[in-house]
Order: structure tokens, then sequence, then C-alpha cells
């Protein structure tokens, strides 16, 4: 990952760690007796990548639940059809769990309703979430045994949204994720979420993913306990950064825990805020987001601000540079909606980047229909965020979309959605990345963004032996082959964990 290009032939691993970098013949005069030698055949070695922004519990039971994607569920009766074949396997009572509709591409261009889902699913609540994650919608069965009725107020930063003409709600609520949770409990067989993360656990190094940030807003001490209770049983065994839930950071602190924690291959990260215009006005408000992030800084945490528009945007890094303190690197999270205004003030702020340019590549489409013309060019800027100066990482937001580098990879580079057209018009989006910069954001700039550079994302001696062996060059091959690439082995820690030659 050094800008200067340079190739290398081998490697030498000892232990967790690398103890050589350089020639053929200098890492063979390391070779014993005991060593394990693994030819290559001349295919590229990376380090291993890091996705600095998805959601692990999410991605575990998108693994188990019914997937409503719109390829599967293009209008309100064939998400109907789905559910009621769905429920038809369960016994009475058990939830139904779906997940990836989305409203924005279903002929009837809306959320189904709590009716829609009555009709399907009777004798079972029912409760999908949306394809963004900030959505979801419940039958009438879901929604007694969480408590909302006609008089709940919306929750914290979420909206309950009602039937005009009734005020009863209509099944469908937004940013309301967490208390759903709290009202509802554990909806889930425990034994298929254990499931779910063994999937994932294998899932994440089959595509050379060896380290992942976990950037759930309501983390708690709770969620941190679960993750060491999978690494202790083998459910999972990958390199995990968890963030902290803003509002639950004095959990953390009873429990003697600090930024940067770590216990085997989990680490305590940022202090995860959420800044959204959902309510129809930014919640929390300049004033309030200023507040948190001093008690954050406060306690120790640099914090990591979730900003979709502008409005969030801008008060974040204004927020951020008022802020500012030696030593503790904060983040902006997506920076979807990134107009030169808003490249300006985060690079003034000294903030980091993780954006998703992998929502390009498969939502693309859905923009080019329904995103504000002046807004298109400029989602997720990563050309100029570069050009700006300020350190942008990569992530996947999985289970928002698949978990694969490739083809945000491709995305980065081309800014091409899946069906190989641009974003925007030709010369209207002039946010293009080079491969080699695209490489970076996904290894080395995501080590950075959780402060571990010194420990991972590039192969120098000392790092951690995180390695991916892929069936191309992506700097030399076509760039419609970046979306294709495969890692062939993955390695982790100097032991080889997914792959064969």
């Amino acid at each position: 990952m050094k800008r200067s290009q340079s190739e290398t032939e081998a490697v030498a691993v000892c232990g967790e760690r690398i103890a050589a970098v350089g020639s053929n013949g200098l890492v063979r005069s390391m070779i014993c007796r005991n060593t394990l030698v693994i030819d290559c055949q001349g295919l590229t070695l990376l380090p291993g990548f890091n996705d600095a922004h998805c959601h692990l519990p999410g991605l575990a039971r998108r693994m188990q639940d019914l997937n409503c994607s719109p390829d599967r569920a293009p209008s309100i009766a064939e998400l109907q059809a789905l559910v009621r074949d769905w429920s038809g396997r369960l016994s009475p009572d058990r939830w139904v769990r779906g997940f990836a509709y989305d409203d924005l591409q279903m002929v009837e261009g809306r959320h189904p309703d709590r009716h829609d889902l009555d009709a399907a699913a009777p004798n079972h609540p029912v409760w999908l979430e949306h394809r963004s994650g900030h959505a979801s919608t419940l039958n009438s069965r879901a929604l007694e045994l969480a408590g909302i009725g006609i008089d709940t107020p919306d929750p914290l930063g979420g909206v309950i949204e009602r039937d005009l003409s009734t005020g009863k709600p209509t099944g469908t609520l937004f940013e309301a994720q967490a208390f759903l949770r709290q009202q509802l409990g554990n909806t889930r067989d425990p034994q298929d979420f254990r499931n779910g993360m063994k999937a994932v656990d294998q899932l994440l190094p089959s595509y050379g993913i060896t380290s992942v940030q976990d950037a759930g807003a309501d983390n708690g001490i709770e969620r941190w306990q679960t993750f060491l209770a999978l690494h202790r049983d083998e459910v999972l065994s990958g390199r995990i950064t968890m963030f902290a839930g803003i509002r639950r950071l004095g959990e953390f602190a009873e429990h003697g825990l600090a930024f940067g924690k770590s216990n085997h291959r989990l680490r305590l990260g940022h202090a995860k805020i959420m800044c959204t215009l959902t309510a129809g006005s930014l919640i929390p408000s300049p004033a309030e987001l200023n507040e948190l992030v001093r008690e954050a800084h406060l306690e120790g945490f640099p914090v990591a601000i979730h900003c979709i528009e502008e409005e969030a945007i801008s008060a974040a890094a204004e927020v951020l540079q008022a802020c500012r303190l030696p030593g503790l690197s904060d983040r902006i999270e997506h920076c979807a909606e990134g107009t030169p205004e808003m490249i300006k003030a985060i690079s003034r702020s000294g903030a980091t980047v993780v954006t998703q340019p992998g929502f390009i590549f498969h939502n693309g489409t859905s923009y080019r229909r329904n995103v504000e013309p002046r807004l298109l060019p400029d989602l997720y800027p990563t050309g100029a965020l570069l050009r700006s100066g300020v350190t942008t990482a990569f992530g996947s937001d999985a289970p928002v979309i698949d978990p694969n580098p490739w083809p945000a990879i491709y995305s980065a580079v081309t800014r091409c959605s899946s069906d190989g057209l641009p974003l925007a018009p030709s010369g209207a989006d002039t946010h293009q990345v080079s491969v080699a910069d695209a490489l970076r954001m996904y290894t080395l700039r995501g080590a950075e963004a959780e402060g571990k550079a010194s420990e991972k994302g590039s192969i120098a001696i000392g790092k951690l032996a995180d390695l991916i062996l892929v069936d191309a060059d992506p700097l030399a091959v076509e760039v419609e082959r970046l979306r294709t690439i495969q890692a062939v082995m993955t390695i982790r820690g100097g032991e080889v964990i997914w792959g064969q030659i």
C-alpha cells in the first residue's frame, strides 16, 4: 500500500506477524524444517480488507431471515406472497422477520402497511426491515406486542408514521430500531442468531475481509459481552472493533472499558452518534450534538457521526471543528450528499470520512430515478475527499448491501452502478479515484480510521500477517474485471483461514 507502487516477491511470517518482505532469495534464506511454504503461483498478494463500517448482528440476522429485496418483491402482492409462504413454515406465534424491502423500487411506490402484512400472516407477528436499515414495517400483532398504539409518542430521533385521517399507526416506523428492540426484546431463537454469526464468520474471509468495525449506534456492554462470548465459543474468529453507543458510555466506564480497550480480537472503538433529518428537523440539534461530542471527548472517546444529508454533514463538520482535540480522530460516517461546500467544511474539521461506494454499485439505478439531480454527481464523493486531503476509508454498511469489497472498488474507480452505467451524466461527476487509492481506502485507510495503522492495513515488517491472495492483479486488469475479482486464499494472523491453492 505504499505510494511508490513498488512490488515485492515474497513475504515471511513468524507467529502472527510479518517477519520479512522482499526478494525470493531473502525470504528463502529464512526457510527452516518446520516452515510452511506457500507458492502463490504468480498471483497477487494484498493486505486483508478492513470493512470500516458494518453491522455484524444485522448481517447475521440477514443470513437467517426472509429476503424481501426488490428482485424478489417488486410489488406489495409479491411481498405478501413471500411473507405468506415463510409464515406457513413457522409454528403459530413465531415471528416473521424479513429484510431488504424497498418502497422506492416497488410498483406501488410505497411502504407496505400493517394491513398488507395482516393479510399475509394473520397468525404471526411480522417485522420487516427496509433495505436502508432506517425504516421498519410491522403488522398489527407486532405493533400490539410492541405496545405501539394511537397514543404512543414518537421515540427519540424516530417517527411512527400515522394515518392522516385516523391518527392510527400505519405500521411503518423510521429510525426506530433501538426503540423496537427495547419494546420487544429478543424476537429470535438464540441458536438462530449464533448460526447466523457463524455464517458471517465464514462469509467475510471468503471476500478477503480480515477486520471489521461494527458501527452499531446502540452498542452497549451487553453487545460487548455477546461478542466476547462468540469469540470464546469460536463462533466468531475475526478482528472486530466495536463502536460504543453515545448514550451507553457509562456502561463501559462501569466495567473499566475505555476507548481502545482490547480483549483478544475485540477492541472498543469510537462513540457512535446518529445525526438525522428523519423527524423533519435535525436530531440532535447542533447545540445537543456539540454537547454529546464534548462529553464523549471528556470520556476519552473520539466520535463517529452518522451523516447522510447535507444539513447533517454541515452540522457535524462545524461541531467537530469546534471540538477538535489533539490525539482524538473523529469521524463522519457515510457523507452521502458530499457537495463541494460540504467537502470544504469536512476538511476544516479535520475529521476522517468513512463512506460506502458500494451503494453506487448496488443502488445506482434507484439513485438516478429518485435523487435530486443537483445532488446526483456528488453522492459518496470519494475523489473530492481525496483531493481535499481528507483521510477517507471504505466500509460496506452491511447488511444494507453485500460486504464484498470488489464491486465497491469498481464503483469508486468508475462511478458506475451494477448495470455499467455512470451515476451522473458524463463530465458532471469528478469523483473517480485510482485503483491503488481505492485499495488503500479498503485497507490502510480503514486501519487509520480506527487508530490501528501501526498494526495492520499494509504488508510491512512487524504488522499483523493479515493477507489475501486474489485471482487477478487489480492494478493491471481491465476496469470491468475489478467487480469480479475473488479471493483465492485468506490469511489472518499468519493462519490460512479460507481457500487454498
